[in-house]
Parts: structure tokens; C-alpha cells; sequence
């Protein structure tokens, strides 16, 4: 389905015009499947990577123009955001752009911001990572009775906008989280609270933000070594242990975890 150009587009075929978000998305995936062994076609990530980082230079460009120009942009946006980090995965990182997120930083949804914030930790920028994390987290919510943490969006997200999922969201500060304090009790929590509010016990709202989520808890499991389990759990009925199971990470997905 990649189109000519490199990019990717709403539908198949080498007539069709690419996107900025759905190339940035594939690229992701891409990125994600190459760490983790998957042989992909000669050239197929190279040239998805080449077309988003022309497009960045192109939204440089017009942010650089003087504002009576009627190509200038006025400010970076979540799309931007976006296409920085993954860019950034890719070694591509754009210190102008950078600075250009960073002075639109308020202006940018939530979601966006924890898009960002990733991507500064590839580039080397604690300051400017502090202050989004800290821009971030005026939002959190913490439950003391319920264990959870999450995200209390403000009331100008903008839902109908993929950067308006909530979720998608919660996933991506739960990412930050897992690169930055897998092991607080801000990220174990969060964990819960999506745990609990999955749709029927099995995924949230779509296939796409189940699939974001997932891969936010695999960033989470791996970072605070909840992968690699040693532990006994008794499960005591009154008064009496009635089961003991050991815990390790040969049995982590497959141990008895029921009693009838």
C-alpha cells in the first residue's frame, strides 16, 4: 500500500496521494516491527522516512515565512509533534523543529505533548523535557482508594481529532512514563485505571487505540521488569490457604490464576 512517493495515503495504489498522519503512523509500526526483528522489503522504511522528513521541512519552511505571507504557518501543531518523534526514532531529529514545538508547546493537546516529551528524550533535552512532563501532568489524577492514576483531559480536547482520543492519550503518557519512571506508583496506577476501563474485559474503544494501549503496557511491562516475575502468590478463604501458585517468566502468561 505504500504510494510512489514513499509516503502512505487513505487507500492503496501508486496514484494516491500520501498523508502526513497515516505515513507518520506506518512509519511507527514499521519502526517498531524492525526493532523487533521483522524483515521488512528493501528500502520500504528508508523511503516512508524520507517523504515525512521532506514534509517536516516543508512545515519549516512555512513557519519560517513572515506572517503577512499567505503560505506562512503560525504555529507547529500535534501533526508536527508527531512527525518529530517519529522522525527522531529515526535519527532524523530537527533541532528547529524542536524549538518551534517547544514555543507552541501550550497551544498543543495532550496527546501531542507526550508525542513530544518522547522525542526529547531521544534528543538529549532535559529542560525542556521537565517542563512538558511538568505541563503534562497539571492533569493527572490520582486515586489513593482505587490504586489508578489518569489523565483528566481538559474540556477543549478535541475528541473528534485522533489527537483527541483519550486513550490514545492516557497510552502515550503511560510510553513517557515507562522511558522516564517505569517503576512509580504514577505508572502502575495508570496501567490499572486502563486496565479497568477496557470495553467487555478486552480492548477500549477501537482497534487502533486497543492497539496503542498494548503497546504502551508492553513499553511498561519490559521497562519496570514486571516481564520477568519471581514470586509466590497465596490466596487465603477463610482463614484457610486454599492455592499457592509460583509466578516466573516462563509461566507469566499460562500460570493457574483461578480458584473455582
Amino acid at each position: 500500500m505504500q504510494c510512489a512517493d514513499g509516503g502512505w495515503g487513505w487507500f492503496s495504489g501508486y496514484g494516491e496521494q500520501s498523508y502526513p498522519h497515516t505515513t507518520a503512523y506506518v512509519v511507527h509500526g514499521l519502526q517498531i516491527a524492525v526493532d523487533n526483528d521483522v524483515k521488512l522489503p528493501d528500502g520500504m522504511l528508508d523511503r516512508g522516512v524520507n517523504w515525512l522528513d521532506a514534509h517536516q521541512r516543508e512545515q519549516l519552511r512555512r513557519l519560517r515565512l513572515p506572517k503577512d505571507h499567505h503560505d506562512h504557518k503560525s504555529a507547529a501543531d500535534e501533526l508536527d509533534a508527531f512527525a518529530y518523534m517519529v522522525l527522531t526514532d529515526a535519527k532524523r531529529e530537527s533541532r528547529d523543529m524542536r524549538e518551534f514545538l517547544y514555543r507552541d508547546r501550550n497551544g498543543l493537546a495532550v496527546y501531542a505533548k507526550a508525542m513530544f516529551a518522547l522525542a526529547l528524550i531521544d534528543a538529549d533535552d532535559g529542560p525542556k523535557l521537565a517542563m512538558l512532563k511538568q505541563n503534562i501532568e497539571q492533569y493527572l489524577v490520582q486515586d489513593d482508594e482505587n490504586q489508578t492514576a489518569y489523565l483528566k483531559l481538559p474540556e477543549n480536547n478535541w475528541w473528534w481529532y485522533w489527537y483527541g482520543s483519550e486513550y490514545e492519550a492516557q497510552a502515550y503518557y503511560l510510553k513517557l512514563l515507562a522511558a522516564t519512571e517505569p517503576k512509580s506508583d504514577k505508572a502502575s496506577r495508570l496501567v490499572k485505571y486502563l486496565m479497568n476501563n477496557r470495553k467487555h474485559a478486552t480492548y477500549w474503544n477501537s482497534t487502533r487505540d486497543t492497539a496503542v494501549c498494548i503497546e504502551a503496557m508492553s513499553d511498561f511491562i519490559q521497562a519496570s521488569g514486571e516481564d520477568v516475575p519471581d514470586l509466590t502468590v497465596e490466596l487465603w478463604l477463610d482463614g484457610k490457604k486454599a492455592k499457592e501458585v509460583a509466578i516466573s517468566k516462563d509461566n507469566l502468561f499460562s500460570f493457574d490464576n483461578k480458584l473455582v
